[in-house]
Order: structure tokens, then C-alpha cells, then sequence
């Protein structure tokens, strides 16, 4: 019969420590009930082991009632399984007790040594329960067993009777098709590489690595004793604690823990890392449940924590674990909160009310019945490319455990998910996702046996295919400085098996004459709709800032800093462009006579000097740089190329240069602060002799004359 638990009960494993317990082989013989008349001579010794074997039955009961919440839970069973060790010294002749002690391994570290007790409980007893063949059957599985595994499945659910059949049949059908998936998976392996991080794994927990989109910065929570206050949780795992590990010379750098506001003596668990690595979302304690909260990196330190919106993103409910979306205006998390909830941890997303006032967010809504199953749902990644979404999940055709699964964002709708197949999942645990720009890497969370070095280790998945040959000398056609062309050697290869069409632009913000770093904010505006998307801000210690501009739209970026000039950039990104990494410091100039900026985002039609609706975020900008400072004076100044005719070309340049004056007095900017002139193609700053310089060259600047 199956042991009565929670109707609720997924069965799954988390890692845990060793318990080393050294069993005596097994003897032979019939089933041996825990009888006096069996132990005549040992009737005290036998009283105790009955006290015993109550104590640890007590314990499973405790570790089913915390797995049916989605607890932690193994210690429990690691300490029954102690118990029934000492009652396994007295009789290891008992089809029970090897069923129970089978039973505490499968939920616990131990999967695969559970089987000769489970296969020796049947043989002393084959009529014993459904459940001991239901075990062996989660045995097999984790022995890569399959066949044996549904072979088992099938005779527990044969054995069902009355009510059991409709308490657990469901269970026993669930494993079936996951035996289903991990058969037809295994059988036709994906083309990964997957290697475990040992620089970055103890034989602890380490779980939930968040990478920046260049791969320059991972952030992952270990349960090791060098935590905050070495103290242990309920489950006696060290609690956990926040680490950080960087890029360098071509390797990881090991792992230091965050201090500060970011560890506690309680469990501190980063659940997501922005795209620049400037923020963070981590988890903690409140009261009786989880919550998200934020901290922003200030400089070289991370801030006090801020909690997200209450009754809004956080409730009485668990929250725990969230993403940021591309542009910061979404948050997708998970919570088991029973509003519109399916079953279990579901996914939901807020948005932002106001994009420029963070702390306002709208009401949580589930992310749809596409991603939620009525199994849970336990970690989200939003892509930078901002249509793609990383899950883990225990339903959809999950091989087993938690499964890893990719959707995207299609006419309104997410697609139906994906499993990422074999070995990138595996029947046991795979729990969490981050995956770098590129989507070349992903680094994943995994309780697998191979090449394990205990419990729950990070592990490196990198997608293989066909790739591009690297550009060894690209002229930037996307960036340019304000007087010339900038020329790139370093741009990756995008991976064909799953490209994403994405730009990354990195580097750092500095003052034109000292270069030294610049506190800056980076506003990116859809020029299509003149909307402004986001604002992000580069770091005022390094002044390195990082963006994710996912393909199909037109890009205004403007860079603005106290007591600077804005700079410019304009990015057109077809849908189809691939992924590509542009490493550019940009370079701000104080307001002095003869400053000079291109400005990259106001925009004429061919041949005409009609200025395009696109072109209003920025004019807005050298407006109101103008009105702040009213005894600055400007010129206006129209360039093009060599193409036709020079006059053609003088006249053209002159009425752009005066159709921006206009805009600018037409709102309020006195005739005597704006000159305008054409200088027709007599002052190029790139080559006409090509299709990228004569785009170069067609530009509207704007000079300093007066201060």
C-alpha cells in the first residue's frame, strides 16, 4: 500500500550531503517480521529497534509533509535512514524495512544505491506493496534503466486497489511519460558540450549562476561552510550565501563572497543578474515566506536591498526566483501564490507603470497557460534578445526532476515549450538557466551523477554548429566617433544551432580630455514610435556600461552626463541581424567653444530636407541643452556625400542645417543663439569610395561658437 502523504507530493530530489552508511551484504532467506517469537533471545534488543524504527517512520512522514511543499527535505530522510541502518544490522532479512530503507535513498543522495534493497524487498516479499515496485522503477530510471523502470512503473499500477488507484495512478502515469521522453531524448542526443565549472563547484550546493550577457561576470549561491555565520538550516545544509567570480585570463577567478548588504547569517540567494551585471534580484526570508528583492551596484559596491512592489510582485505568498526583462519594464518571477495559479510554483509578470519611476509596478498576471503546468514551474530567464524565454519546470514532457525549456515570443503568444533534450536535461535535477547573449553558453544547475562534485554543481552548456568565421578587421558600421571611423577586430561569431538576433554594445563612458570614467545615463528611444524604452546607467567607478538591443527596430542611444554634451548613436537593426558583440568606449566632451557632435538620430528622405518624425527625441535633447544653458550659441551644420552634383549638394546641406534651426525656434530658441550652414561633401570624415563611408559622411552636426 502506498504510504499516505499529501495528495500533493512531486516526487523529486534535491541535493544533499553523503551519508555514508556502511550496510552488511545481504543475506538470503524469507521474509523476517519484527516479531518476538522471531527474536526470542533478543527481546530488549528488539524493543529498541522497534522505538527506532517508530522514530525514523515519524521522520519520513516530516520529509514527505516538506516535499509536498516543495521543501527542502532530504535531511529527514537522511536521519530515518540512520534509524532503520541500526534495525537492518538486527534483520536485514524484513521485505519492509528494505522497502523503507530503499525508499529514504531514492529521497535523498543515494538513488542508485537504493536498487538491491528495493529488488531484495520484492524477493523477500513480491506481494508486499505497489509502492516498493513504484520505487524500483524511480530506481531504474536513475540508473538509466528505462526499460526496467516503466516494466516497474506498470506492475505498481497494477497492484492499485480502491482509492489508491485515483490518489496515485497519476503519479505512476506521470513517471511513465517521463520514461517516455527520457527513452526517445537519450536515444537522439543534442549537439551540446556539457562540463561541470569546477572552479567554481564545492562538494556543497552550488546553484543558480547568473551570467552578464558578455559572459564577463557569473553570480551563484553556494551552500558551503565558508557561508555567513557557518551556521546550518533545517535541513543541516550550510545556509547559503552569494558569490561572485569574473572572467579573467581566460578563466574564472574563484569565487568570493559579496558581503556587505548582500550576505547574511540567513539564506541570501541572487536569482537573477541584469544584463550589464549592475543590478541584481536576490531572495530571502520574510517572516514566514519568500520574497524578491533588488540591490544596485553603486561604484564597486552593491547597494542596501530594496524590496520589490508589495501585493503587487511580492505577497504572503513565496516569491522565489525572478528575471529581468531586456529593456527593465517587465519581471517575470514565480511565486505560489493560488491567485490564477495552475498547480504548485507558477510564473507571472508585472509590468512597470512608470518607466522612469522603478518602484511602481502594475498587478501580477500569470505568464499563460502556454509556460504553466499544474506541476511547478521553479526558475525563469528572459532573454536578452526579449522574445525568448528559459524555464525549468517539472511538467511539459519533462525527462524527470526539473527540466530545462525555451520558448518564444510569437504574434502575442508564447510558442509551445521546447525541452532542450539530452544531456542538457537528464532524469534528475535540472533546475536553473542563465543564458549568455550570444545563446552560445548556458550555464545550468544540476544534481546529475557524472562528474559530480556533490549535490547540486554549476555546469557549462555550449550549443554546437557551424560557425562563422570571426571578422578580423570590420569597419564599424553601427558606431561612429564624431569626426571619424572607428574600426573593430573583435565581433563573435554567432552560433548557428540557435543564433540570436541580438546586439551587445559594451565599453566604458569617458571624459573627452581626462579620460577618466564618467557617471553617465544611457537612454535607448525607439525611433519608429519616438519612444523612449529605457535608461540604464553606466558605473560611476569604471564608467563600463553594457546594452542589449534585440534585432528589428530602429535605436536612438543618447548618453548624457551633468556639465557634458549628450552624445548620439543611431542603431537600424533589420530583424534578421545576427548576434554580434561592438566593444566601443564612447567619449563625452564639456561644453566649450569649438565642441563639435554629430547627431546620429535626426533623419531627412533621400535627395529632401524635410526633417522625419524619428528625428524628435534627439532634437528634443539639443533643445533642452540650449534652454539649460541660455548663453550658449550654436552652428548648425548639414554634410553629405560626393554623390551628384557639388551644388546639388551645397544646397541640400544648407537647407537641413536651417530646417533644424527652425525646429529649434519655432520652440522657443532665439535667432541669434542658432546659425545654420551647409558645407556640402568638402568635409568628410570617411571614405565616399564606399557604400558604409558615404553613410558616414551624409551626418547633421552641431559646433559650440559661443559660451
Amino acid at each position: 500500500m502506498l504510504h499516505k502523504i499529501r495528495s500533493q507530493i512531486v516526487i523529486r530530489v534535491l541535493g544533499v550531503f553523503a551519508i555514508w552508511l556502511l550496510f552488511p551484504f545481504f543475506s538470503t532467506g524469507q521474509n523476517v517480521d519484527f516479531k518476538a517469537s522471531n527474536f526470542k533471545d533478543k527481546k530488549d534488543q528488539l524493543k529498541d529497534i522497534l522505538t527506532k524504527m517508530d522514530k525514523a517512520d515519524a521522520l519520513v512522514e516530516a520529509g514527505f509533509l516538506r516535499l509536498s511543499q516543495d521543501e527542502e527535505h532530504t535531511y529527514s530522510f537522511e536521519q530515518a535512514l540512520t534509524l532503520y541502518n541500526d534495525a537492518y544490522q538486527f534483520n536485514p532479512d524484513n521485505a519492509e524495512l528494505n522497502f523503507k530503507i530503499g525508499r529514504c535513498m531514492i529521497h535523498s543522495d543515494r538513488q542508485i544505491e537504493s536498487l538491491p534493497f528495493l529488488e531484495r524487498s520484492i524477493k523477500l516479499d513480491p506481494e508486499l506493496n505497489a509502492s516498493v515496485y513504484f520505487y524500483l522503477g524511480k530506481a531504474n530510471k536513475y540508473s538509466s534503466n528505462i526499460e526496467n523502470a516503466e516494466k516497474n512503473f506498470k506492475l505498481s499500477m497494477g497492484k492499485l486497489k480502491g482509492k489508491e488507484e485515483d490518489l496515485y495512478a497519476p503519479q505512476i502515469k506521470k513517471e511513465l511519460n517521463e520514461c517516455k521522453s527520457a527513452r526517445e531524448k537519450m536515444s537522439n542526443p543534442v549537439r551540446v558540450w556539457v562540463e561541470n565549472m569546477s572552479a567554481l563547484n564545492t562538494p556543497f550546493d552550488d546553484y543558480s549562476a547568473s551570467v552578464s550577457a558578455d559572459e564577463s561576470v557569473i553570480i551563484l549561491n553556494s551552500r558551503n561552510p565558508h557561508s555567513t555565520g557557518g551556521t546550518k538550516n533545517l535541513n543541516d545544509d550550510y545556509t547559503a550565501d552569494i558569490f561572485i567570480s569574473n572572467f579573467e585570463n581566460g578563466k574564472w577567478s574563484p569565487p568570493k563572497s559579496m558581503g556587505g548588504n548582500i550576505n547574511t547569517s540567513e539564506d541570501d540567494e541572487c536569482v537573477a543578474l541584469s544584463s550589464d551585471a549592475q543590478r541584481l534580484f536576490l531572495v530571502r526570508n520574510n517572516g514566514d515566506n519568500k520574497d524578491i528583492y533588488l540591490s544596485e551596484l553603486h561604484g564597486s559596491e552593491w547597494g542596501k536591498l530594496v524590496e520589490l512592489a508589495r501585493n503587487r510582485i511580492n505577497t504572503e505568498y513565496n516569491e522565489s526566483f525572478a528575471s529581468f526583462s531586456h529593456d527593465d519594464i517587465k519581471i517575470y518571477f514565480v511565486t505560489d501564490n493560488p491567485y490564477a495559479n495552475k498547480g504548485g510554483t507558477d510564473m507571472f509578470f508585472s509590468g512597470r507603470i512608470n518607466t522612469r519611476l522603478k518602484e511602481e509596478w502594475g498587478k501580477a498576471f500569470t505568464a499563460g497557460s502556454e509556460l504553466n503546468t499544474p506541476n511547478n514551474e521553479a526558475c525563469i530567464f528572459f532573454h536578452p534578445d526579449g522574445k525568448t524565454i528559459y524555464f525549468t519546470s517539472q511538467g511539459h514532457n519533462s525527462m524527470g526532476g526539473y527540466d530545462i525549456f525555451k520558448s518564444t515570443r510569437e504574434s502575442g503568444r508564447w510558442s509551445s515549450p521546447e525541452n532542450l533534450g539530452y544531456p542538457v536535461n537528464t532524469v534528475y535535477d535540472e533546475k536553473y538557466i542563465s543564458v549568455s547573449a550570444s545563446g552560445k553558453h548556458a550555464y545550468i544547475t544540476s544534481n546529475r551523477k557524472e562528474d559530480n562534485k556533490g549535490g547540486y554543481d554549476i555546469y557549462k552548456v555550449t550549443f554546437l554548429g557551424q560557425k562563422k568565421p570571426m571578422s578580423v578587421d570590420n569597419e564599424d558600421q553601427l558606431l561612429a566617433s564624431r569626426t571619424s571611423t572607428i574600426h573593430e577586430s573583435t565581433l563573435e561569431a554567432p552560433v548557428s544551432i540557435d543564433a540570436k538576433n541580438l546586439t551587445v554594445l559594451k565599453g566604458r563612458i569617458l571624459d573627452e580630455f581626462t579620460k577618466e570614467p564618467v557617471s553617465a545615463d544611457i537612454e535607448i528611444v525607439d525611433n519608429n514610435k519616438n519612444e523612449i524604452i529605457s535608461t540604464f546607467h553606466s558605473n560611476s567607478e569604471t564608467g563600463k556600461f553594457l546594452l542589449s538591443l534585440p534585432s528589428g527596430l530602429n535605436y536612438g542611444i543618447a548618453v548624457m552626463a551633468k556639465d557634458y554634451l549628450f552624445y548620439s548613436e543611431n542603431f537600424d537593426l533589420p530583424e534578421i541581424s545576427d548576434y554580434q558583440l561592438v566593444k566601443k568606449d564612447i567619449y563625452l566632451q564639456n561644453v566649450c567653444i569649438g565642441c563639435k557632435i554629430v547627431l546620429r538620430n535626426v533623419f531627412f528622405d533621400v535627395g529632401k530636407f524635410t526633417i522625419r518624425p524619428a528625428s524628435a527625441p534627439e532634437l528634443e535633447r539639443l533643445f533642452k541643452l540650449l534652454n539649460e544653458l541660455p548663453r550658449l550659441k550654436v552652428e548648425l551644420s548639414g554634410h553629405t556625400d560626393n554623390t551628384g552634383s557639388e551644388a546639388i549638394n551645397q544646397k541640400l546641406s544648407e537647407n537641413r542645417a536651417k530646417a533644424v534651426v527652425e525646429y529649434l525656434v519655432k520652440k522657443g530658441i532665439s535667432t541669434d543663439r542658432v546659425v545654420y550652414k551647409g558645407y556640402g561633401s568638402t568635409e568628410p570624415v570617411a571614405d565616399n569610395n564606399t557604400l558604409e563611408g558615404r553613410q558616414l559622411n551624409r551626418r547633421t552636426e552641431f559646433k559650440i561658437i559661443e559660451n
